[in-house]
C-alpha cells in the first residue's frame, strides 16, 4: 500500500499564447521562435514567473492569498478532488516586452489581462527578412506621416499594421493579408492563394493602415495601440480611408501596386481621420 504523506500542488496562473500575425487572417500559426521576453519592472502583482515553451509562456504565480493559492501542500496522505480544485484568483494586468533574437519577427510590447487560464493571445508580425513569399507575390510600399509645420522632412510610419482586403466577384470570396512595416515605414504583405486568374472575374481590392506616430522610431512598438489613418498616394493629396490596389499581368504572375505600371516602390502618405 502506497501512504502519501502529502501532495504538492502546483497550478498554473495563464498562458500566453504567441500567434504569428504575418499573411492571411485566419491561418495564425504559432511562433516557434526563441523569443526574450521582459517584463515590467512596475507590475502591480508580484511574485510572477515565466516559463518558455514553443509558441507558448506558462505564467506561475507564487505570491498569493491563501483563498487564491495556485501553489500549495495539503497533508495529510492524498489530495481530494475539492483539495485539487483551482481557486479562482484576482484578475492582473501583464505588462512587458518581446524580441526574437533570430531577427525573424519584429519587436513589440503588450499589455494583456491575465489571471484564471484566460489564455490571451499576443500576434507578432514577421520582419521584411523574415517574411515567406508564395512565388514572390507581394505587396510593397512605403509609408510616412503627412509632413506637418515645423517638420524638415515627412517622419516614416514605423511598425504601422496594413491590411489588403481582396473581394472576387465571381465566388464572393473574401480574403485578408496581414503584414508590419519595418521601422522606415517599408512594408511587404505576402499574397497567397491568388492568382491571375482568380482575378480575371472581377475583383476590388483594398489597402488599410493602423498606425500611431507617437511610436515612430521605437524600439519595442505595441500594435494593439494603434489606430486607423486615412490614406494618400504621395504629393496626390486626396487622403481616403483606404487605398485602392491594381493587379498586373506580368510574365503570367501577378504582380500587385498602387499606379498602373509601377515600376518603383509608391510612397502613401498617412493622417489622423
Amino acid at each position: 500500500m502506497i501512504r502519501f504523506k502529502e501532495t504538492l500542488i502546483r497550478q498554473t496562473s495563464d498562458v500566453i499564447r504567441w500567434l504569428d500575425g504575418t499573411g492571411r487572417d485566419g491561418q495564425q500559426s504559432p511562433v516557434l521562435s526563441a523569443l526574450q521576453i521582459e517584463l515590467d519592472d512596475n507590475l502591480a502583482v508580484k511574485g510572477l514567473s515565466l516559463l518558455h515553451k514553443p509558441g507558448v509562456s506558462i505564467i506561475w504565480r507564487s505570491q498569493l492569498p491563501d483563498a487564491e493559492q495556485l501553489q500549495r501542500t495539503t497533508e495529510p496522505g492524498r489530495a481530494t478532488e475539492i483539495q485539487k480544485s483551482r481557486p479562482i484568483e484576482t484578475p492582473y494586468q501583464l505588462k512587458g516586452t518581446v524580441r526574437d533574437p533570430s531577427g525573424i519577427f519584429n519587436p513589440r510590447a503588450f499589455i494583456k489581462n491575465c489571471g484564471n487560464n484566460s489564455y490571451p493571445q499576443i500576434a507578432l508580425y514577421r520582419s521584411v527578412v523574415g517574411t515567406r513569399f508564395s512565388q514572390n507575390k507581394s505587396l510593397q510600399g512605403m509609408l510616412q506621416y503627412q509632413k506637418q509645420p515645423g517638420e524638415s522632412v515627412a517622419m516614416p510610419a514605423s511598425w504601422a499594421l496594413v491590411t489588403l482586403l481582396v473581394n472576387l466577384s465571381s465566388t464572393g470570396d473574401r480574403f485578408t493579408f496581414n503584414a508590419q512595416a519595418d521601422i522606415e515605414g517599408y512594408f511587404q504583405i505576402p499574397v497567397t492563394r491568388l492568382s491571375i486568374a482568380m482575378l480575371s472575374a472581377g475583383f476590388s481590392a483594398e489597402l488599410s493602415v493602423k498606425a500611431d506616430k507617437a511610436q515612430t522610431g521605437g524600439r519595442f512598438p505595441d500594435p494593439d495601440q494603434m489606430t486607423a489613418m486615412q490614406i494618400a498616394l504621395a504629393d496626390n493629396g486626396v487622403f481616403t480611408d483606404t487605398q485602392s490596389v491594381l493587379a498586373e499581368d506580368k510574365n503570367h504572375r501577378l504582380k500587385l501596386g498602387f499606379v498602373a505600371d509601377e515600376t518603383r516602390v509608391s510612397t502613401l502618405e498617412l493622417k489622423s481621420p
